[in-house]
């Protein structure tokens, strides 16, 4: 609430706030002082002769000394300041009503000594109740302005972290992929080419989409389906998949690459000693709640259970998970002796990206 470092549109409402305040402030004391002796109308132009000092108190106290002492953590001194000055300007007050006040306008009034007691605690009483309101006011806009910077700071680095997260991702995918062709061509295999396509479809997928906030669940699904496709040529008759999809996936929307981290961990770990195996994917959606179910083979001793559920990609969408859907998803992960079981719950997006 400083009047010198706000835009002209903010300015003119902050004086406006001032002038409304301080309106209010003389014709209550106006009130307080002139119905007892029922003269108002000299009370009310006693209270503008006084005014000038305590508008000049305020404004030194809440936008000089709170953002220049109290804000930066000199609270010692802070005090300090503002007890010099309410007793500075309780004596000019006193000036006001002995030599101009008293003087011309309450002749009939006794005059006070300068520092009589009563009457100058009195004057300090009245800055004190005067300034209150504006410091409790230019108190609560600096705690506002610092819970906004806080969130902003927050959000710039939950999308770094986001955004960081995003691209860790996407080259150890690539690395996956890259390594099933690789096998093909070693084998001289005549699914190499329809490999490169689908890889081709893949990368032109993630590089668009990756770092969408969101995309269609359509997309999403669609992207799944062809890199189940794309794993089916790698393993060949060594897999038997179930992939089903229930519910209506239209109208809503998903942050990318959540659930394919999960699909490639069961594909990378579902081969037992005799190189076969199962992978059972199952999603729905209803009511707004997304629900995928992953469960594969697994071979007993094949691999440290606690290797599989930490890589780097179940890593990666737990972390994402808690930045994104924090309230709204509920992840389990069972480690059986033979088999791997994930289920994915969480709040959908309406709308398609």
């Amino acid at each position: 609430m400083n009047l010198l470092t706000y835009n002209p549109e903010n300015r003119f409402q902050i004086i406006k706030l001032y002038t409304l305040y301080w309106l209010g402030y003389i014709l209550l004391f106006s009130l307080i002082q002139g119905l007892p002796e029922k003269d108002f109308i000299v009370a009310w132009r006693n209270e503008w002769y006084s005014v000038l000092p305590k508008i000049c108190f305020v404004t030194i106290v809440v936008d000089l000394l709170m953002p220049k002492l109290l804000f930066r953590k000199r609270t010692v001194i802070f005090f300090m300041a503002y007890i010099v000055m309410i007793l500075l300007f309780a004596f000019l007050q006193r000036l006001i009503d002995n030599y101009i006040i008293l003087r011309y306008y309450l002749t009939f009034w006794k005059t006070e000594p300068l520092l009589s007691a009563p009457v100058f605690l009195y004057n300090v009483s009245k800055l004190q109740f005067v300034v209150t309101i504006p410091v409790a006011f230019r108190l609560f806009y600096h705690l506002a302005e610092e819970k906004n910077k806080v969130q902003t700071i927050l959000s710039e680095k939950l999308q770094a972290e986001l955004t960081s997260l995003r691209n860790q991702f996407h080259p150890h995918f690539l690395f996956n992929v890259l390594n099933s062709l690789y096998s093909k061509i070693l084998s001289k295999s005549d699914d190499s080419a329809e490999i490169v396509l689908k890889i081709s479809d893949l990368l032109r997928f993630s590089i668009y989409d990756v770092n969408n906030k969101s995309i269609s669940l359509e997309n999403e699904i669609d992207y799944l389906k062809n890199y189940i496709a794309l794993q089916q040529l790698r393993f060949d008759d060594r897999l038997q998949l179930s992939f089903s999809v229930f519910g209506e996936i239209e109208n809503h929307s998903i942050e990318p690459f959540l659930v394919l981290p999960f699909i490639e961990n069961s594909y990378k770990y579902c081969l037992d000693e005799n190189n076969q195996g199962w992978i059972t994917i199952a999603i729905s959606i209803k009511e707004d709640w997304f629900v995928v179910k992953i469960e594969n083979s697994l071979a007993e001793n094949n691999t440290p259970i606690e290797n599989i559920s930490s890589g780097i990609g179940i890593a990666n969408v737990k972390r994402r998970l808690e930045l994104l859907y924090p309230d709204e998803h509920v992840l389990t992960i069972k480690n059986e002796t033979t088999s791997f079981f994930v289920s994915l719950k969480l709040k959908m997006k309406d709308g398609s990206h």
